[in-house]
């Protein structure tokens, strides 16, 4: 099987790496670039053969497009002129459908994947969900399984959630962070040094979520056993509910899940 990657961003050199440090063969991989520079770049960091030139593009297996949403309908315009509907199309760009990618390509029974990966792929723990379209079918979705397991775990679901699943794990790693960050914060303008409150949370976090990942509890049963009655945890706990802790968080997923609906009327 040969690859071909468009777009060097942060997924597509996630997805590289991924595949290089599970022995995938550097001479079946090409990296196409939008400039020259970046070409050279990508090159001499990953040893792989790169180019400008999408009419490279026609003989291969499995094309994976890490490009952004605005620039896909100029890709996908310029691709129709080089393939054809042998090609495996998996797409990472947020917001566009596999029907969309299909109209647009107007290639006979052209085989999409829509994939949605997070940034925790760059150091191989990243969460991907994937959607076949109108004529991928099982041996797509495997194919599309295998490449993406390189850079973390991979989770079919049906494109009309897909999402969902990207408000909820693509946007997740940025919860995350801000959460982390605000939570520094916090325990600075309280007293802390900045540098050890930025140890400790981001430690705590570390560990929690190995507790969490390694325990048979779910996330409830753990955050009730860290609660005592009356104590300090709940006091805090009470502060986040008053408000709307819980509520704040549908709202920011469906905000999200809008824009990428939105992106997809464009």
């Amino acid at each position: 099987m040969n690859i071909a990657i468009v777009g060097t961003g942060n997924m597509g050199k996630a997805i590289l790496k991924g595949l290089l440090d599970n022995n995938f063969p550097k001479s079946n991989i090409l990296a196409l670039t939008k400039s020259s520079e970046s070409k050279d770049k990508v090159s001499q960091e990953f040893g792989i053969k790169t180019s400008n030139d999408l009419s490279l593009i026609k003989d291969f297996d499995v094309i994976i497009l890490g490009i952004k949403p605005q620039s896909m309908n100029e890709v996908l315009i310029e691709l129709n002129k080089h393939i054809n509907n042998n090609s495996l199309i998996i797409s990472l760009a947020v917001g566009v459908t596999t029907k969309k990618i299909e109209e647009t390509l107007n290639i006979s029974q052209i085989k999409v994947v829509r994939a949605m990966p997070n940034t925790p792929a760059l150091v191989g723990k990243g969460v991907t969900g994937i959607a076949k379209g109108t004529f991928a079918g099982e041996k797509e979705l495997k194919i599309a399984n295998d490449l993406l397991s390189n850079v973390g775990k991979v989770f079919e679901v049906d494109e009309k959630l897909i999402d969902v699943l990207a408000a909820t794990s693509g946007s997740g790693p940025a919860y995350y962070f801000y959460v982390t960050e605000n939570l520094i914060k916090a325990a600075t303008d309280l007293g802390l040094d900045k540098d050890l409150a930025k140890t400790l949370v981001e430690n705590t976090f570390f560990g929690a979520s190995q507790l969490l990942e390694q325990s048979a509890e779910d996330a409830s049963e753990l955050r009730k056993k860290v609660t005592s009655p009356k104590g300090t945890t709940l006091a805090a706990l009470e502060e986040l509910d008053k408000n709307n802790f819980a509520e704040i968080w549908k709202k920011a997923l469906s905000a999200a899940i809008k824009r990428a609906d939105e992106i997809s009327k464009n």
